[in-house]
C-alpha cells in the first residue's frame, strides 16, 4: 500500500509538472512574448519623444520654412510685378529669335473648389498658367528653355508639345505651359 501511495503520488507529481510546464511554456509563454513586444514598443516611443534635442532641431527647421517663405517676395512677383514675368518669358523668347505665336497667360482662379475649403493665410503664393506657342529650330527652343529656367523668376515648365512645320522650312511648333508664382501679401 504504501508502494502504490508513493507510486500514485509520483504520477500525480509528474502530471503536474508537465501540466505547469505546458502552462508556462506553451500558454503563458506566448503572451509573455507579446507582452515583452508591446513594452518593446512602448520603451521606444517614449525614447523618441523624450527627446527635447530633436524635438529643437524640428523647431528651428519649422521656423526656417516660416522664414523662406517670408522671404519669398524677393524671388517670387506680387501682384503688381506679374506684367513683368509675361515681360521677362517674353524678352528670353525674343533674345532666342522666336516667333511667338501667342502668349495667353491664365489669370484666374485656377482652384475655386479648394479655395471655399480653405481658409487663406494671409502671406499665400498662387499659381498662374500661362499657354505659349513659338516657332523655332531645335536648338533655338533648347536653349530657349534653358534661359528660362534660369531666370530670376520662379517659372515651372509642363505639358511640351514639339511638332515639325515642314511648309515653314522644318521649323519646330512648340507649345507649351508654364507655371507662373506670383506672392500675395495679406492686409
Amino acid at each position: 500500500m504504501n508502494r502504490n501511495f508513493f507510486f500514485t503520488t509520483l504520477i500525480v507529481l509528474l502530471i503536474a509538472t508537465v501540466g505547469w510546464f505546458y502552462y508556462t511554456v506553451g500558454i503563458a509563454g506566448v503572451r509573455i512574448g507579446e507582452l515583452d513586444a508591446e513594452l518593446d514598443h512602448i520603451n521606444s516611443r517614449f525614447n523618441e519623444l523624450g527627446k527635447a534635442s530633436e524635438m529643437d532641431d524640428f523647431k528651428l527647421r519649422f521656423n526656417q520654412k516660416v522664414a523662406d517663405f517670408d522671404t519669398l517676395i524677393n524671388v517670387i512677383p506680387g501682384n503688381q510685378g506679374y506684367a513683368s514675368v509675361l515681360e521677362d518669358i517674353r524678352q528670353t523668347a525674343e533674345r532666342h529669335k522666336l516667333q511667338i505665336i501667342s502668349l495667353a497667360p491664365s489669370l484666374n482662379d485656377t482652384y475655386p473648389a479648394l479655395y471655399t475649403e480653405l481658409v487663406i493665410p494671409r502671406n499665400h503664393v498662387e499659381c498662374y498658367p500661362v499657354q505659349f506657342k513659338f516657332y523655332g529650330d531645335y536648338l533655338t527652343i533648347g536653349s530657349f528653355l534653358d534661359d528660362l529656367l534660369e531666370l530670376k523668376i520662379q517659372v515651372n515648365i509642363a505639358n511640351l508639345k514639339l511638332e515639325t512645320e515642314m511648309q515653314y522650312g522644318g521649323m519646330l511648333t512648340c507649345e507649351l505651359n508654364l507655371y507662373t508664382y506670383i506672392f500675395i501679401e495679406g492686409a
